[in-house]
């Protein structure tokens, strides 16, 4: 009996729990897309893909608490070709864009550390949409 009633405890706490896209600043409609902790490798490169609607401006940005760091941010669509200008030849912390038509995008981050650096240095990346403003 016990084993049914916390069955049913975990059941409806997840559930409750909700999708991955948070509220950042519900009157303004900002969103969080994903957040995440990284380490970062000295000339890696980290990869991730996520869906992109055309009606929202996105907003990226990496902190990190060390410094000396250069950092590196891409948007391309699934077929390698760049969004609104971001390259991996200009440095950034933060990137705003526009995805020209909804669909499945990839953004590709780089680091590059210090020659004293010990080639590891632990990034956050955050990933925010917010609805286009014309």
């Amino acid at each position: 009996m016990k084993q049914y009633f916390l069955f049913l405890i975990l059941a409806s706490v997840g559930f409750s729990a909700k999708a991955q896209v948070v509220d950042v600043n519900p009157l303004a409609e900002w969103k969080f897309i994903r957040s995440q902790e990284l380490e970062l490798q000295d000339r890696s490169i980290y990869q991730f893909e996520f869906p992109a609607d055309k009606a929202y401006d996105y907003l990226i940005n990496l902190m990190t608490k060390e410094a000396n760091i250069e950092t590196f941010i891409a948007v391309t669509d699934l077929q390698n070709k760049p969004i609104d200008g971001s390259s991996l030849n200009q440095r950034t912390e933060q990137l705003k864009f526009k995805v020209p038509s909804s669909g499945t995008y990839r953004m590709s981050i780089i680091y590059k550390g210090p020659p004293t650096d010990d080639g590891k240095t632990p990034i956050t990346v955050t990933l925010i949409r917010r609805p286009t403003i014309d």
